[in-house]
């Protein structure tokens, strides 16, 4: 792009009044906006287990993104940062040998509108251990 010296905008882009009243309450409105990056990628029903050891029963939650080894999830129960769950993406969970270790890296409620009312969790998982065997 070239610069036009002689574009009228040029500076007075940049000036901004950080004491005015309407951007104040515009930055006041926004300060509480979370974005969950839901539909960034195709959705699909993974299986959850307490523990490194996966002993439990399965928890079903959907997979809503994936960038890198950190997974998002949504799911119907709080899961305290930290906390270690054996995951499974195969349809059959119960029959299949493929588990990932993963760990809570974030946790909190769902602020879409369709969220409200409804036990809904936005979960970030850091997966430690990427298709091994599961032992039970």
């Amino acid at each position: 792009m070239i610069r036009d010296d002689k574009d009228p905008t040029l500076g007075r882009m940049t000036e901004v009044d950080w004491d005015d009243p309407e951007l104040r309450q515009l930055l006041e409105s926004t300060e509480t906006l979370r974005l969950d990056n839901r539909g960034t990628s195709a959705t699909s029903v993974v299986h959850l287990r307490p523990g490194a050891a996966g002993q439990g029963a399965d928890s079903r939650a959907l997979l809503v993104g994936e960038t890198g080894n950190r997974l998002r999830l949504l799911f119907d129960q709080a899961l305290a940062p930290g906390r270690v769950i054996a995951l499974n993406r195969a349809a059959a969970a119960a029959s299949a040998s493929n588990w990932e270790l993963c760990s809570v890296v974030e946790c909190r409620a769902g602020s879409r509108r369709d969220d409200k009312g409804r036990a809904v969790f936005v979960i970030e998982l850091q997966v430690q251990r990427a298709h091994g065997p599961y032992v039970s």
